[in-house]
């Protein structure tokens, strides 16, 4: 039992790092289908998957950030690892940034914007410190790398809060779109024979086409 215990500690963040991988190839391949089939079971599995994704890789991040001040003695797997280690902190950057596929499972996560904006503050502070502390220990072409990979999860993470807040109630109702199908609503007369409903829509033509182009 101790070796097993000692063969897990070991190789801790190596699984972590595999599984935060494992789960972002499934939401990748998976997360779309969830739209299109009923099956409980699968929407289980996806809605596990969107959950746990972002919990390993913070998890990930924290073990990170707590173990990289001993990378150069060598006394644990990071020392071992410690070029992949540099990498790694970056990437799950660009894991928390989620996949295009499945942004949000439901219609409630948008509204959760705010608080994944400030889960994205302290991820990033985290990566930074874990960049900062791997200066001096590797060559140039390392660090321009890695600071190249950070920046793309800085980009990927913040293009997922946009696309919460923007898919959130509130900025649906304040939209343009609805602005103008409310206007439609109102130019509509619902006592009015069906010619006549017929001749508001074709005249309303301009105003639909203009929301569509917004």
């Amino acid at each position: 039992m101790k070796s097993l215990i000692k063969l897990f500690n070991d190789w801790e963040i190596q699984l972590l790092v595999l599984l935060s991988f494992t789960l972002q190839l499934f939401l990748f391949f998976a997360g779309s289908l969830r739209r299109h089939w009923t099956n409980m079971f699968l929407r289980f599995s996806i809605w596990m998957a969107y959950l746990g994704a972002d919990m390993v890789a913070v998890f990930a991040l924290g073990y990170l950030s707590r173990h990289v001040g001993s990378t150069t003695a060598g006394r644990d797997t990071l020392g071992r690892a410690e070029p992949l280690a540099f990498f790694w902190a970056p990437f799950l950057l660009v894991h928390l940034g989620g996949q295009d596929t499945i942004t949000a499972f439901s219609m409630e996560d948008n509204n959760l914007w705010l608080r994944h904006s400030l889960n994205m503050v302290v991820q990033v502070v985290l990566t930074t410190y874990i960049l900062w502390m791997s200066i001096g220990r590797h060559n140039m072409q390392l660090l321009i790398s890695g600071i190249f990979i950070f920046a793309a999860g800085v980009i990927k993470y913040g293009e997922r809060i946009w696309s919460l807040k923007y898919g959130s109630m509130e900025s649906l109702e304040s939209s343009t779109g609805n602005q103008y199908m409310r206007q439609l609503a109102r130019s509509v007369d619902v006592d009015a024979g069906y010619p006549r409903t017929v001749c508001t829509g074709l005249r309303s033509m301009p105003r639909v086409h203009e929301v569509f182009t917004s």
